[in-house]
C-alpha cells in the first residue's frame, strides 16, 4: 500500500513537471516563431553548407547574411550567429535547412522525441528492472527532466549525444569495444563532452587488448570525421577553427555566460575572482579526473560496470569546459543505471544510495532549474548537485570494492 502511494505521488509529480514545461513552451511560442531558440545556430550552419558555402562556415559575414533570412528581428542576432561546433555536425542539420524555419524547428524536435523513446527502449532491453515500469511512465520521467525539456525548447543537439552514450553503454556492456569507440568518435561534435570520458575508459583495469579495440574504433572514426570536415570547410577554415572557438569562449566570459554552466568552470566563475577562476578550474578538473580514474581503476568487478560508467559520465559533465543545462541530458543514462543498481543490489537504506537519490531529486526539481536559469542566471549552482551525485557513486564504488577485497581475503584465509 505504501509503495502504491509512493508510486502515485511520483507519477503526479512527474506529470506536474511536464505540465510546467509545457506551460513554458506555450509562453515561448512567440520567441520560437521569431527565431530565438539555439536551433537557429544549427539551422544557419546547415543552410550555409546547403548553399555551397561550407568554406565560409566560420566566416561571420556569410553566416550573418543567412541568419537574416529567418531571424532578422531577434535583437541578439543583429550580428553573426556563433557556430563553434566541428564542420561535420552541420551535415546533421542540412536536410532540415530545406524546410522553413518553424517547420525545421518542429521536425528536429519531433526527431528528438522519437530518439528519446528509442533510448528508453534500448535501455529497457539491457536493464531488466526498467522493464518492470510501464514505458509511458519512463517516458514521462524523461520529459520531466529539466535538461531534456530545455534541450527540446531550444531544439539543441544534446539528445543526439544521449543516444550516442546509450550505444556506447550497450557496446561496452556487450563487450563490443570497437563499436563503442566508433560511437564515441561520433560524439566529437561535443568533444569536450567525450574526450574526458574516453580518458576515464582507458583508465579502467581492462586487458590491453580491450583498450586497443576501443581505440581501433575511436581513431578511425576521428579520421573519417576529420576528412568529412575538411571536405565541407576546406583547409583554411579547419586551421582557423581552434582560434575561432577560443575567441567565442572569450566573448562568453565577457557576457558572464560561465556562471550559467553546470560544471566546475561555472562554479569557479561563480565563487572565485575572475583572475584565478581559469587556473582553479584547470586544477580542480585534473584533480577530479585523477580521483575518478583511480576509483574506476580499482573497482574492476563486472557487477560494478554500471556504476563505473555512471561516474565517468558524471565527471565528464563536471570537467567539461563548456556546458549548458541541456548538456546534462546525457545524465539520463547514469541516473537510470544508478537507480537500478541500488534497487537491485542494496535498496535505498545505505548512505551512498541516499546521497545519489537526493542528488537525483534535485536534478529533477524543475522549479529550482527554472529559477536558476531564468531568474538568477547562475545555473552553475546545479553543478553542486552533480558533484553530490558523483560523490555518492564514488562512495558506493569504494564500499563495494572494499567488500569484495574482504571477501577474497576471507576465502584465501580459509583456503590457506
Amino acid at each position: 500500500m505504501k509503495f502504491r502511494g509512493t508510486a502515485a505521488f511520483v507519477t503526479l509529480y512527474l506529470a506536474a513537471a511536464v505540465l510546467l514545461h509545457g506551460f513554458v513552451f506555450w509562453k515561448s511560442q512567440n520567441l520560437i516563431l521569431r527565431g530565438f531558440p539555439d536551433f537557429a545556430v544549427y539551422y544557419c550552419a546547415g543552410s550555409v553548407v546547403r548553399q555551397g558555402l561550407g568554406h565560409q562556415l566560420y566566416d561571420a559575414s556569410s553566416r550573418f547574411l543567412v541568419a537574416k533570412q529567418f531571424a532578422s528581428d531577434v535583437p541578439q542576432f543583429r550580428g553573426p550567429l556563433p557556430y563553434y561546433h566541428p564542420p561535420f555536425e552541420a551535415l546533421f542539420f542540412l536536410p532540415f535547412s530545406y524546410l522553413p524555419w518553424l517547420w525545421a524547428y518542429l521536425a528536429w524536435d519531433l526527431l528528438n522525441v522519437v530518439l528519446l523513446g528509442a533510448v528508453l527502449l534500448l535501455l529497457r532491453a539491457h536493464i531488466a528492472r526498467l522493464r518492470e515500469y510501464p514505458f509511458l511512465f519512463c517516458f514521462l520521467a524523461t520529459l520531466a527532466f529539466f535538461p531534456v525539456f530545455y534541450c527540446l525548447l531550444n531544439a539543441q543537439d544534446a539528445i543526439f549525444l544521449l543516444v550516442i552514450y546509450t550505444f556506447v553503454f550497450i557496446s561496452l556492456k556487450t563487450n563490443h569495444q570497437t563499436a563503442a569507440g566508433l560511437w564515441l568518435a561520433l560524439g566529437l561534435f561535443k568533444f569536450h563532452m567525450t574526450l574526458p570520458f574516453l580518458l576515464l575508459l582507458l583508465a579502467q583495469k581492462h586487458p590491453q587488448e580491450s583498450k586497443r579495440k576501443l581505440l581501433y574504433g575511436f581513431l578511425p572514426g576521428c579520421l573519417v570525421l576529420a576528412l568529412v570536415s575538411l571536405a565541407i570547410a576546406g583547409t583554411r577554415a579547419i586551421w582557423a577553427y581552434p582560434n575561432y572557438v577560443l575567441h567565442w569562449e572569450d566573448v562568453l566570459v565577457t557576457r558572464e555566460i560561465p556562471t550559467g554552466m553546470p560544471n566546475l568552470r561555472g562554479l569557479a566563475y561563480l565563487f572565485l575572482p575572475r583572475n584565478i577562476s581559469n587556473a582553479a578550474t584547470l586544477v580542480a578538473s585534473f584533480a577530479l579526473l585523477a580521483v575518478a580514474a583511480w576509483v574506476i581503476r580499482n573497482a574492476a568487478e563486472d557487477k560494478m560496470f554500471d556504476l563505473r560508467f555512471s561516474l565517468a559520465l558524471a565527471v565528464t559533465a563536471l570537467v567539461s569546459y563548456h556546458a549548458a543545462s541541456y548538456d546534462l541530458t546525457m545524465l539520463v543514462v547514469p541516473i537510470v543505471l544508478v537507480v537500478n543498481y541500488f534497487m537491485a543490489e542494496h535498496g535505498l537504506h545505505r548512505a551512498p544510495a541516499r546521497m545519489t537519490i537526493l542528488a537525483i531529486g534535485i536534478l529533477f526539481f524543475s522549479p529550482l532549474h527554472l529559477l536558476l536559469s531564468f531568474r538568477y542566471r547562475n545555473y552553475a549552482m546545479m553543478a553542486l548537485a552533480l558533484l553530490f551525485f558523483a560523490y555518492g557513486i564514488t562512495r558506493e564504488l569504494l564500499y563495494a570494492t572494499a567488500v569484495t577485497a574482504n571477501m577474497r581475503a576471507s576465502v584465501a584465509g580459509r583456503s590457506g
